[in-house]
C-alpha cells in the first residue's frame, strides 16, 4: 500500500522537528528567504508598489519582503492598489508564522538546556580535577576524604558521575556531607559504562579518575566494563589516565590488569578485607591502626627526599625525625616496608615516612635512649589458635588461606551457618590448608540458643562474617551481624574467658552500632576499601605500599605486648622503643594504650607516629605497634 503525499509529508515534517532547534531555525530562515524571494519577483515583474511611490527594483523589492516577513513591514495603505495590499497581507500573516515559530523553537530550546543542566546532562569543562564514576554508599566516605586531601588547592573541583537523578545526588550530598559538597562536587547524571556519558566529565583534563564498586551482582563485570570505556574512549587524548579501581573476585585479577594496563591502580577487595580479618582476630585494635593511617584526618604515607641522609643507614633513619616516623625505602620502583637495618641510604632512594602532611616531618634534638630499660631476649611462645567463625559469604574461602599463612599448625577453625551446607566446599578447599583443622556446624547465628550450644569461651578468636545474600539489604545484613555480635557479647560476659572478636560491617553508618556493642575491631569493608582508593588517587605509589602491609611475604603491622620492647613502670620515650625495636629487626611505629582501649575520641587508645621525646609509662597490657616480618 503507497502512502499518501500527505502522509509522506507528515513523516517528513515530524523527522524535521525531532532534529533539534538547530535544525528547525535553519528550516524557519529557508523558508523565510524562499517566500521572500517569491514576493519579491512578483512585485518586481507587476511592478507593484505602495500608492505613490515608484516600482521596486529587485533589491529593494527583496528587503522589503524580508522585513515584511519578520513583522517589520507594513500592511498596505488606501492608495495601493488590492494586489499590492494582499501580497503584503501574506506576508504579515506569514511574519506572524515565522515569529511565533521562531520564539517557540529558541524557548523550547531553553528550556531543553535547562532541563539537560538539572538532569545532569551537559559537558564539564573543570581541569586537574578528580572524577569519581558510580553511586553508592562509598560515595560519603571517598568525598569527605578528598576535601582534606585538596585542601590548599584552590578551585579544585570533583566532578562526579553516577546513574541516579542530579537533584537527588545533590540534596544527598548535601544531607550527608554537607553544603560544602555543593560547591565543590559538580554532579552529572549517567552511567560509568557508557562512553557518551563519561565525555560529560571531561576525563582527559582529570588528575585522578575513581571507578565506586556498584551494588548488585557481579559487581567486577561492571568495573571492568567501565574500565574499558575509559581507556577505549575515542574521545581520549594521548595522556595516560590515573584510575584506582576495585576487584571483589579473586579469578577476575588477570583480566583486570590486561584491561586496564600501567594506567590502573587495582585494589584487590576481597583479598585485602580477608587479610585484615585474619590479622585484626589474632590482634585487637590493627582495624584502628589501618584507619588511622588509611583516614586523611590522622597520619598518612609519604615518600620523601633527604639529603642529609644519604650514605646512613636505615637505623640511622629511624631517629632522625622528632615527629614523624621511617618505615621503609624505596629505590627506583621497588617498595621495601622494615628493610635490614643496616641497608644503606643511596642518591634518588626515597625515605617512606608516616607522617602528619607532606610537610609534616620535624627534625628535633633527639632524646637519649635509656639501654638498661631495653628488652632485648624475649622470645614469645608459638601456640595454635582455636577460631571459631560465624557467617560465610564469597570471602570465606580466602579468609581461610590468610587464616593458614598467619596460624600456628594444629590451629583448628570452626565454621557456623544455616544458610547451605558447607562440608562439600570445605573438603575441597582443606587440602590448601596445611595449618588448619577446619569443621563445620549447621546453626542458625541469630538463634541464642543455637549460639549457647556452640560454647564461645572455648575459643581463642571469634569472627562475625557479613553474608552476601542478594536477596538481603545491606541495611539487613548490618542487622544480623549487630544481632549475632549482641549475643555473642552477652554470652561471653557471663563466663571468666576473653576471645577477640573482630567483625565485618558493609555499612560505615552502622560502625557506631559495633563499637557500642564493643566489638574489638569492626572493618567496614566499603568504608575500608573507600580510604585506600583516596590515598591512592593522591599518590599512586601508596598501593605498592598497601600491598606490601597486606602481603604474608612482606613486612605486615603488629601489636605486640610493650614488655617485649622496654620495662613496664618506668617512663621511656619513644627514641627508646625504637631502638628496642630495631635490635629486633623492626620498625616501631606507634603504640596502643590498653587503659583508653574503649575511648572513641581518642582513638581507642591507638598512637601512631608519636612525639619521640614524649615519655610514656607501659603497663603490661600495653602494645607497641610495629612493622615486622611474619
Amino acid at each position: 500500500m503507497k502512502n499518501s503525499w500527505g502522509k509522506k509529508f507528515q513523516y517528513y515534517f515530524d523527522y524535521l522537528f525531532s532534529l533539534g532547534p538547530g535544525v528547525l531555525i535553519a528550516a524557519l530562515a529557508l523558508f523565510t528567504v524562499v517566500l521572500s524571494l517569491i514576493a519579491t519577483l512578483i512585485l518586481v515583474v507587476s511592478r507593484l508598489s505602495p500608492g505613490g511611490e515608484p516600482p521596486f527594483d529587485f533589491i529593494e523589492g527583496l528587503w522589503f519582503t524580508f522585513l515584511a516577513n519578520l513583522g517589520e513591514g507594513s500592511v498596505a495603505g488606501r492608495e495601493s492598489v488590492w494586489t499590492f495590499r494582499f501580497i503584503t497581507l501574506g506576508l504579515t500573516l506569514a511574519s506572524i508564522f515565522i515569529v511565533s515559530n521562531l520564539i517557540g523553537i529558541i524557548s523550547n530550546a531553553i528550556s531543553q538546556k535547562i532541563e539537560n543542566l538539572r538532569r545532569g546532562k551537559s559537558a564539564v569543562i573543570e581541569s586537574d580535577h578528580t572524577v569519581v564514576l558510580g553511586w553508592s554508599e562509598q560515595v560519603f566516605t571517598i568525598i569527605p576524604q578528598l576535601f582534606i586531601a585538596q585542601e590548599g588547592k584552590k578551585n579544585r573541583k570533583i566532578v562526579l558521575l553516577g546513574n541516579q537523578d542530579k537533584v537527588e545526588m545533590e540534596d544527598q550530598l548535601r544531607n550527608r556531607i554537607g553544603s560544602e559538597a555543593i560547591e565543590k562536587v559538580v554532579c552529572r547524571s549517567g552511567s560509568p559504562i557508557e562512553m557518551s556519558d563519561l565525555e560529560l566529565t571531561n576525563l582527559n583534563e582529570a588528575s585522578g579518575i575513581l571507578i565506586l564498586t556498584p551494588e548488585g551482582e557481579n559487581p567486577d563485570a561492571e568495573v571492568i566494563k567501565s574500565v574499558l570505556a575509559i581507556t577505549k574512549g575515542h574521545d581520549r587524548k594521548g595522556r595516560p589516565y590515573k584510575i584506582i579501581a576495585s576487584l571483589k573476585e579473586k579469578q577476575n585479577r588477570a583480566l583486570g590488569k590486561i584491561v586496564g594496563g600501567e594506567e590502573v591502580e587495582w585494589i584487590f577487595s576481597g583479598q585485602v578485607i580477608a587479610r585484615l580479618l585474619a590479622q585484626s582476630c589474632n590482634q585487637p585494635g590493627l582495624s584502628v591502626v589501618y584507619s588511622e593511617l588509611l583516614d586523611f584526618t590522622g597520619d598518612e604515607i609519604y615518600f620523601v627526599e633527604d639529603a642529609i641522609l644519604i650514605g646512613r643507614t636505615y637505623r640511622e633513619a629511624l631517629s632522625t625525625y622528632q615527629k614523624g616516623v621511617v618505615i621503609g625505602l624505596q629505590k627506583g620502583e621497588n617498595v621495601t616496608l622494615n628493610p635490614a637495618m643496616e641497608s644503606i641510604i643511596r642518591p634518588a632512594d626515597q625515605l617512606i615516612v608516616i607522617a602528619s602532611d607532606e610537610h609534616g616531618l620535624i627534625r628535633g634534638e633527639r632524646a637519649a635512649t635509656r639501654d638498661e630499660w631495653i628488652i632485648s631476649n624475649h622470645t614469645p611462645p608459638k601456640n595454635s589458635e582455636n577460631v571459631i567463625i560465624l557467617g560465610w559469604s564469597e570471602r570465606g574461602n580466602e579468609l581461610l588461606r590468610e587464616l593458614n599463612n598467619y596460624f600456628q599448625p594444629k590451629s583448628k577453625v570452626c565454621i557456623v551457618t544455616d544458610k547451605f551446607d558447607l562440608r562439600p566446599e570445605l573438603e575441597e578447599i582443606s587440602s590448601e590448608l596445611k595449618n588448619l583443622k577446619i569443621s563445620f556446624e549447621r546453626k542458625s547465628i541469630l538463634d541464642r540458643n543455637e549460639l549457647e550450644m556452640l560454647k564461645l569461651h572455648k575459643y581463642n578468636h571469634i569472627i562475625l562474617l557479613s553474608n552476601d545474600d542478594q536477596t538481603l539489604s545491606i541495611q539487613q545484613i548490618d542487622s544480623n551481624t549487630l544481632f549475632t555480635l549482641l549475643h555473642v557479647r552477652h554470652i561471653i560476659e557471663a563466663t571468666q574467658a576473653k576471645p577477640s572478636i573482630a567483625t565485618e560491617i558493609l555499612d560505615s553508618r552502622n560502625s557506631r552500632l559495633a563499637e557500642v556493642a564493643k566489638a574489638d575491631d569492626f572493618i567496614v569493608s566499603d568504608r575500608l576499601i573507600s580510604l585506600m582508593m583516596a590515598q591512592i588517587v593522591a599518590d599512586r605509589r601508596r598501593n605498592a605500599v598497601y600491598e606490601d602491609l597486606f602481603n604474608p611475604q612482606g613486612s605486615e603491622i603488629y601489636l605486640k605486648p610493650a614488655c617485649q620492647y622496654v620495662k613496664t613502670g618506668v617512663a621511656v620515650n619513644f627514641y627508646t622503643i625504637l631502638e628496642a625495636a630495631s635490635r629486633k629487626g623492626e620498625t616501631a611505629i606507634g603504640y596502643r594504650l590498653s587503659s583508653l582501649s574503649e575511648d572513641v575520641k581518642r582513638s581507642f587508645g591507638v598512637k601512631i607516629n608519636p612525639d619521640k621525646r614524649e615519655e610514656v609509662v607501659f603497663t603490661e597490657k600495653d602494645k607497641i605497634i610495629v612493622l615486622a616480618e611474619k
